[in-house]
């Protein structure tokens, strides 16, 4: 399909944002982390049997889902560390897996949190949940010797503000804070836990460290370090084997490290990175680098550089590129080979070099210790000896919607947009509140339109921190011209016929299911919740713990609906990927074929950027745009959305 058939524009849109919605929405595929992933032995090439150890990475059978953790204590704002730690003590006492849950606001670290076996810590929601340090040595968070715990949605950040530096200039002056040592996360010899979608700003040493085996950092955001001298500071730092390191975004340390004698069989699988990777000294190898994006910005040292603030030195100035071997004479080379694969790497401070980003092409190293060279410290080797799958790390991501195999088949629906109005005031949080006329929710799904009917649809909702009891009514919206960003009540969508009903008690931590009648294949959906009778309730939104979704039974009367839906199961491969989204001054978007058009749309499908792709990976200037959703759309390729903060 080429956009560039201005006849066929409005139509391609409209399909593009269909398929955008399904695809990014709709489908509650698993994520790489998760319990149940599987891989493609298929995919298994048998001249890199490093593949089934690298298989095994990460948390052994996954990180838990929030629906399998009991929360059995909660904490408010304020709280500081020895109540984090009563709780997790107290919680520790009970059996399976349990949580304390940190409700929304401010947490002072001012002793070692120290985690147990078993237990994990939930934000009650990324951003709003502030775990700030005031403590100069130690780990803040500390995981010793501790089996199946971990951290989910919250933020960590350091009480110092923002660091000096930016980068790591082999200056006095980058200790920038002398007396401090702290260690804002460490995972020091445990095993089977895991850092989920949780940030970490701002800290003193190192943001993460791990001396341990089957570690899953996952969804991580992770910028600035005040110490980014020598001593092994200012590192994201693997020092153990079996670790998986996936979908995190880093920048502003001094390196993301792989370090150490017992470093071996890590995956570093579909991350972000505007940072270098490095082998630093003595690893022993068969480290798996694939299917990342790793820039380093304009700003970043190189040979070439000039120092802020200081006299340059060529002989002393760091030189940083993409992926690092030992540059040291000091340093050791790793034992045995590493390997890079279908990475796309873009030098900004190298006058836009893109080492190691061949897609058809293997890259093993480091080859020696301080190169003459250092971007041709990892060879590429003959095409022949590409994977024969196109992959080192062939893994499957199942939708977890169960069902079976019979053409009646039930599939989860992930709700779009979710926020709810207090009178004329929005309020899009973790929660959705309901109250008669006073408080009024809104949730928007987008239905699969490949089936031909949908037997039965439930939507489901879990109390979150308020009781209530009554009658709840579900109605269909009569517009979907909202989003939970400008929901308002000017715009908020009138009910129209009413879709389902429950008159029930509604208690803190259980799940409700309304039966709703007249939902449609292929439509975008509003639902209204309205209090008709009874105390007021709350319940989590997308945002929350327990997300609202839509369980829909499909009948699929014909062979070709039949055989899209008995396909439960979609491959991870390298694709078009726009980063960072949401966007403020540009955007970057790799994967691409050169030579193929780009075009970006708005979402009423007018043409606002055309060009031709020079490159696998090209940078669109964002500035200009307003605030909102768009689409960019590659000539023969499925499109991707980002938003324009």
């Amino acid at each position: 399909m080429k956009l560039y058939l201005y006849k066929q524009k409005k139509a391609f849109v409209y399909c593009l944002v269909c398929l955008l919605c399904f695809g990014f929405k709709v489908t509650a595929q698993l994520k790489v982390g998760d319990p149940g992933v599987r891989f493609n032995n298929s995919k298994y090439d048998s001249r890199y049997p490093q593949m089934k150890e690298w298989q095994k990475a990460g948390v052994r059978g996954g990180i838990p889902f929030l629906k399998d953790v009991k929360v059995v204590k909660t904490l408010t704002n304020g709280a500081n560390s020895d109540a984090i730690n009563s709780a997790i003590n107290d919680a520790s006492k009970q059996s399976g897996l349990v949580a304390v849950l940190l409700k929304n606001g401010t947490y002072t670290i001012n002793k070692r949190i120290v985690m147990k076996s078993n237990v994990s810590l939930i934000g009650e929601s990324r951003g709003n949940v502030k775990c700030i340090i005031k403590m100069n040595n130690g780990d803040a968070f500390s995981f010793y010797k501790v089996r199946k715990s971990g951290i989910y949605t919250l933020t960590i950040e350091g009480s110092w503000g923002k660091p000096k530096y930016n980068w790591n200039y082999s200056l006095d002056a980058n200790d920038e804070l002398k007396n401090n040592d702290n260690i804002s996360v460490k995972f020091n010899r445990s095993e089977d836990c895991w850092l989920d979608k949780v940030t970490i700003l701002n800290s003193a040493r190192d943001p993460v460290r791990v001396p341990s085996n089957h570690i899953t950092l996952r969804d991580l955001k992770v910028d600035g370090a005040h110490k980014k001298a020598g001593g092994a500071q200012g590192y994201f730092f693997i020092q153990g084997a079996y670790n998986l390191i996936t979908g995190c975004e880093v920048t502003h340390l001094r390196h993301i490290s792989l370090q150490g004698g017992n470093v071996e069989y890590n995956v570093v699988y579909d991350n972000d990175f505007r940072q270098e990777v490095s082998f630093h000294s003595g690893d022993k190898g068969n480290n798996l680098i694939e299917n990342n994006r790793i820039t380093l910005p304009f700003d970043m040292p190189n040979s070439k550089a000039d120092t802020p603030n200081a006299a340059y030195n060529n002989s002393k100035e760091p030189n940083y590129y993409a992926i690092m071997g030992p540059w040291s004479s000091q340093h050791t080379n790793s034992e045995k080979p590493n390997f890079i694969f279908k990475n796309n790497c873009l030098e900004q401070n190298h006058n836009n070099a893109r080492p190691w980003s061949n897609p058809n092409l293997l890259y093993k190293g480091p080859k020696e210790v301080k190169p003459a060279n250092p971007a041709t410290n990892f060879p590429a080797l003959s095409a022949s000896l590409t994977p024969k799958g196109g992959t080192l790390y062939p893994i499957i991501l199942s939708e977890n919607s169960g069902g079976s195999n019979a053409c009646n088949r039930e599939v989860t629906v992930s709700v779009l947009e979710d926020a709810y109005l207090q009178q004329a005031s929005k309020y899009n949080t973790s929660e959705l509140r309901v109250e008669g006329t006073k408080r009024v929710s809104y949730l928007q799904f987008k239905i699969p339109a490949n089936a031909a009917a949908i037997t039965s649809a439930k939507l489901q909702l879990t109390v979150s921190t308020d009781n209530g009891n009554g009658r709840i009514d579900v109605l269909k919206g009569k517009s979907n011209s909202w989003t939970e960003d400008n929901l308002s009540a000017t715009n908020k969508p009138l009910p129209g016929s009413t879709l389902g009903t429950l008159t029930t008690t509604y208690k803190k931590g259980e799940t409700y299911n309304w039966d709703l009648t007249g939902v449609q294949p292929g439509e975008t959906i509003t639902l209204v919740v309205k209090q008709a009778s009874g105390n007021d309730v709350s319940f989590w939104s997308k945002e929350g713990i327990k997300p609202p979704k839509l369980e829909l039974k499909i009948n699929c009367n014909n062979a070709a609906t039949n055989s899209i839906l008995s396909s439960k199961t979609v491959e991870a491969t390298t694709t078009v990927i726009v980063y960072p989204n949401p966007a403020q001054e540009y955007i970057t978007v790799s994967g691409l074929t050169v030579g193929k058009h780009i075009v970006l749309y708005d979402f009423l499908g007018n043409v606002l950027l055309k060009k031709v792709a020079k490159y696998t990976s090209e940078t669109l200037i964002t500035s200009g745009l307003k605030a909102g959703k768009y689409i960019i759309g590659i000539e023969g390729e499925k499109g991707v959305q980002f938003i324009k903060k």
